[in-house]
């Protein structure tokens, strides 16, 4: 049982972080590997959201993860939440912005076991743009209106997510497989507890960070509700509620802990950030190409950018400066009209439905599945023979 007697930013509550997973699914994890039943785990999961009743052969340790992650927990403020997920569709052009160049490749200067796992996932699936589509449909499904209902799109896909999470903690820490490096013991467990913390905040106090960048007006209520939302979504995911930051002080105080522990440079991070940047480049006009890490640099600033190997250019900066003044006008009309904001609430939840469609359409047969690599024998699961505190 982990137990807290610390400010959740000192080094001291963070390294038991770091060696901390998750119990649940990791046991659910182990008995499918150790059992063969990782084909017929993928089954029951492709057809989670139709199930009436789990068929009779469904594995007992799926069977019981499967009930105890069926819903949120009842003090949820379904209010709150609500308010949160309306205000991310409402801003859905400028939060799909600041995700795509700002949160999700600042997760890529993790060079303590954060971006070699992220390296070691895209090698397990045999595509960097099958993950990053997935991550991004993920996000879209937790944050969209009625997404972590019990039936859901955010929540099926929550309790899909924490069991590939188990397996790639087996992976990345097989020497088989074709894992991209050894995994280091000062690294702590792959995907660990203060690596969930730092992505739960990636997604929403360095996204509210980067709209504000972007010219978006954000209230102290609105930034408050978006880290709300993310640590309810932290917590299905399966992330110890008490280690999680209850305000937004709080979580700056974590993210400038976890930058000081954990960024810096690592071939892995340029790695993925050289492959993250081809994925948008693929769906802008060749004229556009340098866009994207003229934004990724403006967004992250130069520090991060630069572990990243990102340059600045300058050759559209003056794109920056038209985003801005577009994203401050419109923000400004939503927050003094109710017209004006169903309609950007209507338009930001059609850009993020054709956004989604467009790039997950590739991949969207085999989506969210736990990977087919995981067959190892008992003696190649040191990871899985022992239940994390």
């Amino acid at each position: 049982m982990l137990r807290i007697n610390a400010p959740i930013w000192s080094d001291a509550t963070l390294d038991q972080l770091k060696i901390s997973a998750d119990p649940l699914a990791d046991l659910c994890m182990r008995d499918l590997i150790l059992n063969g039943n990782i084909n017929k785990a993928n089954q029951i999961l492709a057809q989670l959201d139709t199930y009436i009743a789990w068929p009779n052969d469904t594995p007992p340790k799926l069977l019981a993860y499967l009930e105890a992650t069926a819903k949120l927990p009842d003090d949820v403020d379904a209010a709150r939440l609500e308010r949160a997920q309306q205000f991310f569709t409402t801003y859905g052009i400028p939060f799909g912005i600041s995700l795509m160049c700002r949160s999700l490749p600042v997760l890529y200067a993790g060079r303590v076991g954060g971006a070699q796992v992220l390296a070691a996932t895209g090698q397990l699936t045999g595509h960097f743009e099958r993950r990053a589509s997935e991550t991004l449909r993920f996000i879209l499904n937790v944050a969209e209106p009625g997404g972590l209902d019990p039936d859901g799109k955010g929540l099926l896909t929550i309790r899909k997510i924490r069991l590939i999470h188990a397996a790639v903690r087996h992976f990345a820490r097989s020497k088989q497989r074709g894992a991209a490096e050894n995994w280091h013991a000062d690294w702590g467990v792959p995907i660990n507890q203060e690596e969930l913390i730092g992505t739960m905040l990636a997604f929403s106090q360095q996204a509210i960070e980067g709209l504000r960048q972007l010219g978006v007006k954000v209230s102290k209520e609105q930034e408050e509700d978006q880290l709300y939302l993310w640590r309810v979504i932290g917590a299905a995911l399966g992330i110890h509620p008490e280690a999680m930051p209850v305000n937004i002080n709080e979580a700056r105080e974590v993210w400038r802990a976890l930058q000081r522990r954990n960024f810096g440079p690592s071939d892995a991070g340029k790695m993925l950030t050289k492959a993250h940047v081809a994925f948008l480049q693929a769906n802008l006009p060749d004229l556009a190409a340098d866009l994207v890490p003229e934004l990724m640099v403006k967004l992250l600033g130069s520090r991060n950018a630069s572990y990243l190997g990102l340059k600045k250019h300058n050759s559209w900066s003056w794109m920056m400066d038209v985003l801005r003044w577009v994203f401050r006008w419109k923000s400004r009309l939503a927050n003094s009209s109710h017209t004006v904001e169903s309609f950007m609430q209507e338009y930001g939840e059609h850009f993020m439905e054709v956004l989604q469609k467009h790039w997950a359409s590739p991949y969207c047969g085999q989506a969210f599945q736990i990977p087919e690599q995981m067959r190892p024998s008992a003696a190649q699961c040191p990871m899985l023979q022992r239940s994390e505190a």
